[in-house]
């Protein structure tokens, strides 16, 4: 009997394991950005020396980390910061509003920060702001902002905590608007790409921080001109270190900071973002512009819909409990908008294909070299909405990097249906040889005696 349960419950627990529902991980956390980054694959390309102390370098097209140095480390930004001022206003307010600059705004500020020259009580409307914030990085004019969105400086700080983690930040803390010197303000590479992603998402960032020069002409809400100028060497186009490529981006410093950069670049159909951190005059520039090539020269990015010809739709189904024929295998395809990114020392053929699934229910392919992540393309089934039940994920499949695992979509009902007929089984059992000991205790069996006919 203990045989019997002891088999049983094994049956059990072996179905159990194989039924429970399992997803793929959908936000990095630092650990394991940190993991990903200690190990690159032995292909990856040779990246560049640079000074900066900190910086990062990401294919936003595949969100591929391409070159990391103490990326999730607690740096100083300077006025890297107005990113996330610039995102929140851009997210909350419109350019055609108007910002009165409070005494606050004017005088919080220390000697020689870097202004435009407003007054306590002027106005400005928050298109002219964001000139203001992004080009010659004006603090009063950060201050005034973060009142106007969220009517005091410290109730925004709390706007700018939340929304960092809500864009998928690891290890910020801001205490002000503008990124003056203050022990508790600090973020890290990694973060400043992702608050930089945010804000692309906006037209108007771009074309505002991709300025060299801006005249703000005297008009009705305030009646002096004032000219702003970019602090951005990598866009003014009489700098040496004027690069085509380079769209826009931020730049920041402070005695404690450093030289900090963070840069949006497009060259060829391709999407980087570079984030130097704390080096010396002009290295920022030098590193960035390294980093950029490198990125640029050693990686390439493969359509998976058109240039996976290794991992066809047949192969998706291959497994499927359906059953589907041939001619089925069109239901099928990879989102034809997946990017992949792949480095010049390997090809799109070498690299590993892991089924996933989303906690949104769909699901993709995850392209890695060796665990590491280049890049995903999206599963279409183009009869219906969900694939889940038209492939089966292999097994032993997902990155460890990333935790992500294969997945068994099994409805909680199917799984509460199969443990009640197996303990069923099991009670039934136990009843049968309780049954068949107690008939043999009140019935023994009688000798067998053999009779003699007379």
């Amino acid at each position: 009997m203990k045989t019997v349960l002891r088999s049983s419950f094994s049956l059990c627990l072996c179905i159990c394991l194989l039924l429970l529902p399992c997803h793929a991980t959908s936000a990095a956390t630092k650990a394991e950005i940190d993991t990903m980054q200690a190990h690159l694959p032995d292909e990856w390309p040779d990246a560049p020396e640079i000074t900066s102390e900190a910086a990062i370098l990401v294919d936003i097209d595949t969100d591929t980390i391409l070159y990391a140095k103490n990326a999730t480390s607690s740096m100083y930004p300077a006025s890297t910061t107005k990113l996330m001022t610039a995102y929140l206003t851009l997210s909350n307010t419109s350019l055609d509003d108007i910002v009165t600059f409070s005494k606050n705004s004017i005088y919080s500020l220390p000697s020689g920060s870097s202004h435009i020259g407003m007054h306590i009580g002027e106005s400005l409307s928050v298109r002219d702001c964001l000139y203001g914030l992004l080009l010659p990085s004006a603090n009063e004019v950060a201050t005034a902002l973060a009142e106007h969105v969220s009517g005091s400086v410290s109730s925004f700080v709390e706007l700018m905590n939340s929304t960092a983690v809500s864009l998928g930040c690891v290890n910020t803390n801001f205490a002000n608007a503008n990124g003056l010197q203050d022990p508790n303000h600090m973020t890290c590479a990694y973060d400043l790409y992702r608050i930089m992603l945010g804000c692309l998402q906006y037209s108007d960032f771009i074309s505002i921080s991709s300025t060299p020069a801006y005249y703000r002409k005297a008009d009705s809400i305030l009646d002096r001109d004032i000219p702003m100028g970019t602090t951005n060497k990598l866009i003014k186009k009489d700098s040496d270190y004027y690069t085509p490529f380079v769209v826009c981006g931020k730049t920041g410093w402070t005695e404690e900071a450093g030289r900090c950069l963070v840069t949006y670049a497009s060259k060829d159909g391709r999407n980087l973002i570079c984030v130097t951190m704390n080096t010396e005059d002009p290295n920022q520039y030098k590193d960035t512009i390294q980093l950029f090539n490198y990125g640029f020269d050693h990686f390439s990015v493969a359509k998976a819909s058109e240039q996976d010809l290794t991992y066809s739709t047949q192969a998706l189904i291959s497994n499927s409990p359906l059953g589907l024929s041939e001619q089925n295998s069109s239901f099928l395809t990879l989102d034809s908008a997946s990017r992949v990114t792949v480095p010049d020392t390997v090809s799109l053929d070498d690299l590993t294909r892991r089924p996933i699934t989303n906690e949104d229910g769909t699901h993709m392919l995850s392209y890695e070299l060796h665990g590491y992540p280049l890049g995903t393309a999206m599963i279409i089934n183009q009869v219906a909405q969900d694939t889940s039940d038209l492939y089966v994920a292999t097994v032993n499949s997902l990155s460890d990097v990333l935790q992500t695992k294969p997945f068994h979509e099994i409805k909680i009902w199917l799984v509460a249906c199969m443990l009640a007929v197996i303990i069923l089984i099991i009670l039934l059992v136990v009843f049968l040889i309780h049954y068949n000991k107690m008939n043999k205790s009140k019935h023994p069996t009688p000798p067998n005696h053999q009779y003699r006919m007379q």
